[in-house]
């Protein structure tokens, strides 16, 4: 997996296979996520997947990784108050994926081994 790079909604191709990657490897890796809600997950993501396509799924499922973003205590702190920043909705995050959240989702991916160092 590369670095997550940010993408529009509605967009399809490489990129989007690639944040999908990264979404994936973070719902299969991330602690406090039940085997069924996993699955739930991958089951809601799965047609946006095969189309390497941005649509309502992938949207709703970076919206929810923005609230978690902003919840983490780890995050370095320039890159806390940039999360802070990020525009929310009464039900979450908006689940675009703008510079700020690419960086957020890359620190986090390199954290957990999936990316670099």
């Amino acid at each position: 997996m590369t670095p997550i790079k940010p993408i529009d909604f509605g967009k399809s191709g490489p990129k989007v296979s690639n944040l999908h990657k990264g979404l994936l490897f973070l719902i299969i890796n991330q602690d406090g996520i039940s085997p069924g809600d996993r699955e739930s997950l991958q089951k809601q993501l799965a047609p946006d997947v095969r189309k390497q396509f941005f649509g309502e799924a992938t949207r709703r499922l970076l919206g929810m990784w923005q609230v978690l973003l902003t919840q983490r205590t780890d995050l370095p702190k320039s890159l806390a108050d940039k999360v802070r920043s990020l525009p929310m909705t009464p039900t979450g995050g908006k689940g675009q994926l703008d510079d700020i959240t690419a960086e957020a989702l890359n620190w986090v991916l390199r954290k957990m081994g999936a990316l670099a160092k």
